[in-house]
């Protein structure tokens, strides 16, 4: 019910469909969390996190926050306090369905009418079709196997597993395991911010 956050969010919207870097600052906090393979602790400033991701990294890092806007955010309240950025402990996380899935045993697919294949090829047989399910997966580098993720034909395969404990494999680029980016957005200081652009450590 927040009319700024709705404001700040399609304002978002058109900045990342524009790709403009200029105006992208102006929803940052002075400093966002990101993995430490970046800037580590303290995090990036507004200038290193879109010199790095936005500049180097333009198309994928655009194409990351406008997948993320597209599932949305998800509410709760922040009990961590220790932020690099003090922030209201109300937050908004997307992609909205992270709540939801938990990502070392788990995917979504993203996409209607996904073909879930017998193996890991265009020639195989389709088992069955879905549309924004959620399986049981081998996610996790820790627990994952030789079969869990292929590239066969041009193509990325994750293994999920079906309710009949057999496994199928489905194109990975419909699923949520192509989506490592998270984002934060609290109010600063009265203003909607991004306080964090994440992306897990081993992704």
């Amino acid at each position: 019910m927040d009319l700024d956050f709705l404001k700040f969010k399609t304002e978002l919207i058109n900045c990342v469909i524009q790709k403009d870097t200029l105006q992208l600052k102006k929803f940052l906090a002075e400093r966002v969390y990101e993995s430490k393979d970046t800037c580590g602790y303290p995090g990036c400033t507004k200038e290193e996190l879109i010199n790095y991701y936005f500049t180097d990294l333009a198309d994928e890092s655009w194409n990351d926050m406008l997948t993320l806007l597209r599932f949305g955010f998800t509410r709760k309240v922040d009990e961590n306090t220790d932020w690099i950025v003090p922030h209201e402990k109300v937050v908004f996380q997307a992609p909205s369905y992270l709540k939801n899935v938990d990502t070392e045993n788990e995917l979504l697919i993203l996409a209607e009418n996904v073909n879930i294949r017998e193996k890991p090829s265009l020639n195989s047989e389709i088992i069955r079709t879905t549309s924004y399910e959620k399986f049981k997966c081998d996610c996790s580098i820790v627990t994952m196997t030789k079969t869990t993720y292929q590239t066969v034909d041009g193509i990325n395969w994750i293994e999920i597993k079906l309710d009949d404990n057999n496994v199928g494999y489905v194109a990975s680029k419909f699923t949520s395991y192509e989506v490592i980016k998270e984002m934060t957005i609290a109010k600063v200081e009265g203003k909607w911010k991004i306080i964090s652009w994440f992306q897990a450590p081993g992704c």
